[in-house]
């Protein structure tokens, strides 16, 4: 098997859990309201490279699915009924 090239993302919660613990570390050690701009600036830019949606935009989208994925069914079984009509 062959090795990926990158290492694997850290799991999300430990991501975020020395996320914060730089921050703080940073904080500590700078002015308060500087470091507290940066990081805003930093996390603006990084999540604005990210591929996200919103909770809304999600759940609509996953209702969406649903209600395709049911006339998805509906028609596969009305396309089998005909096929097995055709047959006889």
């Amino acid at each position: 098997m062959n090795k990926p090239p990158f290492p694997p993302f850290p799991p999300l919660p430990k991501a975020f859990a020395d996320l914060q613990q730089k921050v703080g570390d940073l904080m500590r050690a700078s002015p308060a309201g500087e470091v507290e701009q940066h990081m805003k600036t930093a996390l603006s830019a990084a999540m604005a490279k990210m591929d996200v949606v919103t909770r809304e935009d999600f759940d609509l989208q996953q209702q969406m699915l649903a209600k395709a994925l049911e006339k998805l069914a509906v028609l596969e079984r009305r396309v089998a009924e005909l096929e097995s009509v055709k047959k006889t």
